[in-house]
């Protein structure tokens, strides 16, 4: 038995060793997350403005068009209680923060990043932001996301090619061409589909995370700006209005309650035409560029 166990130690110990070597070296492939959490770990004491959100954020806002000293940390998928992470995770490194800047959408009241599609995102909020959101083992581990040859081939442009995979620019907009779009059509049943939320379960958590996030807000002085975002009317004329009125309902309620948050609604904006968009729901670098504009615009009639 003892020999046994010897035999089958020396065998898998060099597999064993190769799993560790390539976990180790797909955590130092350069990402958003790692990006944004560097960048947020040496900056945040002079962020004046800061953006969280999920990929409506990540593309509508590129700070390089608002004045002052901001960053934009939101993420594909990422939902509002990873935005409460993150900011709970620097806020008392924020001694300059004025502005904190969140899309409630559509879906932002009703979603969770672990029931989406896109929930085996967890793992980077666990490896690189260090939140430990989940003890699944799954969601701590690069190698266990993804297919072993997509990783060995991100592995490979790394080390070969120094290639990274951060999409965003240095002020963490997710960088799209002005050229760049999609059918508006097909993307708007879609993400209209995708953005339906019969289970309502996470309702009064997600309200309940809003008022922990104006709450910590107040205490530190800092205005609240909430907005919905921009869409393409392909993908506004799809929506269930009851979970939309809800949703701009209990954001104008929680406004109404706290002098220091504001609320901007520009799903139907008109201003925002089919150039604009990368797809039904949202902006290209045109549309970007655009909106944050409009939102430069808010945050200096507040000053």
């Amino acid at each position: 038995m003892n020999q046994f166990i010897k035999n089958t130690l020396f065998f898998s110990a060099p597999v064993l060793l190769f799993i560790v070597i390539m976990e180790i070296f797909l955590r130092n492939i350069p990402n958003d997350y790692s990006y944004k959490k560097n960048y947020l770990d040496h900056n945040s004491n002079q962020i004046e403005t800061l953006f969280l959100g999920s990929s409506h954020a990540l593309y509508a806002v590129n700070p390089e068009f608002i004045h002052g000293n901001s960053f934009n940390a939101a993420h594909v998928a990422q939902s509002l209680d990873y935005d409460l992470e993150i900011l709970k995770k620097y806020e008392k490194q924020m001694n300059k923060l004025k502005y904190l800047v969140i899309p409630i959408d559509y879906f932002s009241l009703y979603n969770r990043l672990e029931t989406g599609v896109e929930h085996w995102r967890i793992k980077n909020y666990n490896i690189y932001y260090g939140l430990n959101r989940s003890q699944n083992l799954v969601d701590n581990l690069e190698i266990l996301n993804g297919k072993w040859s997509e990783n060995i081939r991100r592995l490979l442009q790394f080390l070969i090619q120094s290639k990274s995979v951060i999409g965003c620019n240095q002020f963490g907009w997710g960088k799209r061409n002005s050229e760049d779009t999609k059918d508006l059509i097909s993307t708007a049943r879609a993400a209209a589909q995708r953005h339906a939320k019969k289970d309502k379960s996470f309702f009064k958590e997600n309200v309940a995370i809003v008022h922990e996030i104006i709450a910590l807000a107040k205490v530190k002085n800092v205005e609240v700006i909430f907005y919905t975002s921009p869409a393409y009317k392909t993908y506004t004329s799809l929506l269930n209005k009851e979970q939309l009125q809800i949703t701009i309902a209990t954001t104008k309620k929680m406004v109404s309650l706290n002098s220091h948050v504001q609320y901007y609604n520009f799903l139907n904006d008109t201003s925002f035409t089919a150039i604009d968009f990368y797809d039904a729901d949202h902006l290209n670098a045109i549309g970007a560029k655009k909106f944050s504009k409009k939102m430069d615009g808010i945050i200096k009639s507040l000053k």
